[in-house]
């Protein structure tokens, strides 16, 4: 039978979360978390939610960040340009992911994603976002979000959207 305890928690970054021995096989993920992490959620230049284990572990399995950001009414599809104004429009940045490589495998990255797309619709009833969007580091990080639907934009192929009607009706 399987249990219905999450495997994970999401919460804010704290200091006594244990970043020291993340690793997730990229090395500028890693020593943002390390180095740069806590001091952009503390002055809100980027909100850190970490991923831990719900057994009381402070080791951090996984992270994603995320900001205030605009999209750029350009990079847009057509489709999508044809119901909007032609200016910026307002937009969440999941500007980091990852997940340790211990915790690879496990579900665990789109287990960040949900919980970042969850946290932009909350937040959606307080501020306008017309979508969520990502930088994917490469073309494998592209994959796994084309998996979950997300838009590549027209003029930065490793850039993608996801439109915050989609995430209101896949969440409804």
């Amino acid at each position: 039978m399987a249990s219905s305890e999450p495997r994970w928690n999401f919460v804010a970054l704290e200091k006594t979360h244990q970043k020291d021995t993340f690793d997730c096989g990229y090395p500028n993920l890693n020593e943002y978390l390390k180095k740069y992490a806590r001091q952009n959620h503390n002055k809100s230049i980027a909100k850190t939610f970490a991923a831990i284990s719900p057994s009381g572990s402070l080791k951090i399995e996984g992270y994603y960040t995320v900001s205030a950001s605009t999209i750029e009414y350009e990079s847009l599809p057509p489709s999508d340009r044809s119901k909007i104004p032609a200016y910026p429009v307002p937009a969440a940045l999941i500007g980091k992911l990852a997940v340790d490589r211990s915790a690879q495998g496990k579900g665990l990255g789109g287990e960040l994603l949900v919980d970042a797309l969850l946290r932009s619709l909350r937040a959606s009833q307080e501020i306008a976002i017309y979508a969520v969007r990502v930088d994917a580091i490469d073309e494998r990080a592209k994959e796994f979000y084309l998996k979950y639907e997300f838009i590549p934009f027209e003029d930065r192929p490793l850039s993608l959207f996801l439109p915050l009607a989609t995430i209101a009706r896949e969440f409804a």
